[in-house]
Parts: structure tokens; sequence; C-alpha cells
């Protein structure tokens, strides 16, 4: 019951966390476009003649440098208090990883198997149980991993 419980949560936290994972990847991209988009307008207001010009050259870009680099804190604070979530999600789910594999080893323990088999099949589900936690956010990494049960098999 308890069990059950815990992979619950520990699903419900997986999605969360590849929501969340999008979110940063989409709010990384806006950041580097804005920043992109800054060095463009700081770039055209150079001008060669500035110094001899009554006249502020490129005030619109100015302000537009402006307004940008404070959409630009606001996306990097959002970025931060995401990366604080995602912080977040990680240590649950170590921690909800950690549980289930102590609840899988008192339930052997009770059962009475033989105690390789136990340690190498609580090796071999807590490996799983990691790869099944990464295994949409990076499919090569999860791959390998699982090469290496095989081989290991």
């Amino acid at each position: 019951m308890i069990n059950d419980f815990l992979k619950k949560y520990q699903e419900e936290l997986n999605t969360d966390r590849i929501q969340l994972k999008e979110d940063i990847d989409l709010l990384s991209t806006k950041i580097k476009e804005e920043n992109k988009f800054i060095s463009l307008l700081e770039e055209s207001n150079k001008s060669y003649f500035k110094e001899f010009t009554p006249r502020d050259i490129n005030s619109k870009n100015n302000e537009k440098v402006l307004e940008v680099k404070k959409i630009l804190e606001s996306l990097n604070n959002e970025m931060q208090q995401k990366m604080d979530k995602l912080k977040f999600y990680d240590n649950r789910l170590l921690e909800i990883n950690n549980l289930l594999l102590n609840l899988s080893t008192d339930t052997i323990k009770v059962e009475g198997t033989n105690k390789v088999n136990n340690s190498f099949d609580i090796d071999l589900k807590s490996k799983l149980i990691d790869i099944k936690n990464y295994l949409v956010l990076d499919p090569y990494r999860a791959k390998v991993d699982l090469e290496n049960l095989i081989s290991r098999l």
C-alpha cells in the first residue's frame, strides 16, 4: 500500500519534472533570443560619426534595449525559480527512490531469499528505476545504462 502510494507520487513528480524541464528549455531559448536581440540593437547603435552629431542617434533603439533588458531580467528571475523547483523535484525523487529501495529491501528480507540474489536484484531494480526516471530526458544515457545492465546479466 505504501509502495503503491510512493510509486504514484514518483510518477506524478516525474511528469511535473518533465514539464518543468520543457519550460526551462523554452525559457532558455527565450533568454538567448533576447540576448541576441539586445546585441543586434546595440550593434546597430554603433555609429562612426556619433561624435560629430548634435543629437542622439537611434534613441528608439536605446529605449528598446532598456525594455528588453527589463524583460530579460524578469526572464532570468523566472529561470532561477524554475531551476530551484527542479532541484526540489530532483531531491524529492531521490528520497522516494531511496524509500522504495528500502521498502523493497525490507520485503526481500522478510521473504528470506538468497542474499546474493537479493543484493543483485536490489541493485538491478534501483538501476532500472534510475533509468526509468531519465529515459525521456536523456535517452542516450538510458540506452548506455541498459546495455551495461544487459552485459552484467
